[in-house]
């Protein structure tokens, strides 16, 4: 009892290091930081404001997870979780507190899987599930992937690999197969990147069983533990498939029904972002040192290909963990010990030769087109989570034997000091330098130039004689990608602080196509600009857009410069010369709304 207690006080322990740490990380000290997100207008972090809709929208009533909706979703759980909090405390105190409980979580399971899974002290636990939480990683994912970020879960794949591996009893119906399955089925919930390498090594870990014992019935369990996963996903994306292929009406009025299952991706990403070893020794330009900021910065400008904002690195001490496991593994193949070989280490040889950049992922993709799993650098967690677990089951090995050999007082003080080292290295090393003041009031400035900007737009269009909002198109008309100069999640952000308004982004089909052809008709036989010089408009042509906006009951433009050269300075004077001259612009200069009557 009084063990199990010690336990408890590491846990609680480890909880508070890790929100402390993180905090002190990302600048939430006060209550006035928790209101602004860690990054609003970076480009590289433009994901971030489309992710925000989701969580808004359940916030709002307006989106059910899990219901009948058309859209891809495959990540309903956490928006759902999400949406809770954002309901709760707001959009941006919601969604801080969302990314510090991945953090959390990813400890926490970290800590209790080493204890219970693997039998690894307490200590060792303590400071695996430190570096873990706090993995850069998780940094580098947040707060614009959440999906991504969100590894608490993983922890639990080594446990069903070695329950498989070994021939644990994981007959239908056991105790096992249950927490097996159960494991599967949260996977499948989550994020397809992580369901992808637990499934393919649950085959492998199946088949080699099966082949050391002769009895292909040795894969049974792994293929039912797969089939929960593939089940959950199912659950999470099935409204997806039914409406690909048998759209709602109201859904194929949209042009909603054709959608694509999953979001196109080129071969080249497969280069691009594949898991490459030297980005798993390579820190982030956020590093506290400055050599190793400036070692970072200049490798990743020499380099053509990306390791996604630094999400490769594992930091020192879990480069150093992941040597030491090469190391035993290549002693052991040399002195002509394969049976010694770590499991660990075999999982990760699987992971490199599957994911590298020109491995046999891209090799499947230059074969099938299949390139969803691109962005392989996100592996490089998973081969973290192994190192991790191996070196902290050797250094509880370590602890029981000289525990026979010296005396008491010896072995707890080399465990602490250990602990103690260790620890501090984590929090040295994985977290990120905090931003500067300046950083944070550039966040803060454009964030309330947005909900001030809103705002005025609200109270110049009340709500129709109905109740219904009013409608107001988005230029530029952006689909897919976006542009250079404005990613199409920037559409969102006045939805972010709305609440009587309707956007015309996020439109599909003949919908979409209707509003291009606004857009062309505005710009019809118009004579480019730049910076220096506004586009001249042709006056007719714009008359007959404003006409065409009206007819579909369109109250307003909304007009975001940075999509035109010319910063639509020619739009605004045209648009002026035909008395709309009730135009709001926002306080940072980069908005217009123009209402149309």
């Amino acid at each position: 009892m009084r063990k199990a207690l010690q336990t408890e006080w590491w846990l609680l322990v480890l909880v508070g290091v890790v929100a402390l740490g993180w905090c002190m990380a990302q600048g939430k000290l006060t209550a006035e930081d928790w209101g602004y997100p860690t990054t609003y207008l970076e480009p590289v972090y433009a994901d971030f404001i489309g992710w925000c809709r989701g969580p808004m929208a359940v916030a709002a009533g307006e989106y059910v997870p899990y219901a009948w909706n058309p859209g891809v979703a495959v990540d309903d759980l956490l928006t759902g979780l999400f949406g809770v909090l954002v309901w709760l405390f707001g959009l941006f105190p919601g969604w801080n507190l969302g990314v510090l409980v991945g953090h959390l979580a990813a400890s926490v399971t970290f800590f209790r899987v080493a204890r219970r899974g693997f039998g690894i002290a307490t200590p060792w636990a303590f400071v695996g599930g430190l570096a873990f939480g706090l993995a850069p990683y998780q940094f580098a994912q947040q707060p614009h992937h959440i999906n991504c970020q969100y590894i608490w879960h993983l922890p639990f794949f080594p446990l069903v690999w070695k329950w498989i591996a070994t021939g644990t009893d994981l007959r239908f119906g056991s105790r096992r197969f249950w927490q097996a399955a159960a494991i599967g089925f949260v996977t499948g919930l989550q994020n397809p990147y992580f369901s992808n390498v637990f499934c393919q090594l649950v085959l492998v870990c199946g088949a080699v069983r099966a082949w050391q014992v002769q009895a292909w019935p040795a894969l049974k369990p792994a293929v039912l533990v797969v089939a929960t996963v593939m089940l959950a996903f199912l659950v999470s994306t099935g409204d997806t498939i039914a409406h690909r292929f048998w759209p709602l009406p109201a859904v194929a009025a949209a042009g909603s029904g054709g959608s694509p299952l999953v979001a196109e991706r080129e071969y080249k990403w497969m280069d691009i972002y594949g898991l490459k070893l030297v980005d798993l020794f390579i820190p982030p330009v956020t590093h506290h040192s400055k050599e190793l900021a400036l070692f970072g910065r200049n490798h990743r400008a020499a380099s053509i290909l990306s390791d996604e904002e630094g999400s490769g690195y594992l930091g020192l001490l879990g480069i150093g963990c992941l040597l030491f496991l090469v190391g035993v593994a290549v002693r052991a193949m040399v002195e002509g010990r394969a049976e010694d070989v770590p499991l660990e280490a075999w999982w990760g040889l699987w992971i490199v030769v599957m994911f590298t950049t020109g491995g046999l992922n891209a090799i499947i993709a230059a074969f099938t087109g299949f390139t969803l799993f691109r962005t392989a650098i996100r592996y490089s967690v998973v081969l973290l989570l192994l190192a991790l677990l191996y070196v902290g089951q050797r250094l509880t090995a370590w602890q029981v034997s000289a525990s026979e050999r010296l005396t008491t007082g010896l072995v707890r003080g080399v465990t602490v000091a250990a602990t103690l080292l260790g620890s501090a290295l984590v929090l040295w090393d994985q977290l990120p330098r905090t931003p500067t003041a300046e950083q944070r009031a550039a966040i803060a400035e454009a964030v309330d130039s947005d909900r001030a900007f809103v705002a005025a737009m609200e109270a110049a269009l009340p709500l129709a004689a109905d109740g219904s909002k009013p409608m107001v198109f988005q230029l530029p008309v952006l689909g897919g990608p976006g542009r250079p100069k404005i990613p199409s999640s920037h559409h969102v952000r006045p939805y972010l602080y709305s609440h009587n308004l309707h956007y015309s982004s996020g439109a599909g089909g003949d919908a979409l196509r209707w509003q291009r052809e606004v857009e062309r008709q505005l710009f019809r036989g118009a004579q480019r600009g730049d910076q220096q010089q506004a586009t001249v408009l042709y006056e007719a042509n714009v008359r007959q857009a404003i006409a065409m906006l009206r007819q579909r009951g369109f109250a307003a433009i909304y007009v975001n410069r940075a999509g035109y050269d010319d910063r639509a300075a020619g739009l605004e004077a045209m648009l002026r010369q035909l008395g709309l001259t009730g135009i709001i612009e926002s306080d940072r200069g980069d908005l217009l709304c123009v209402p149309l009557e």
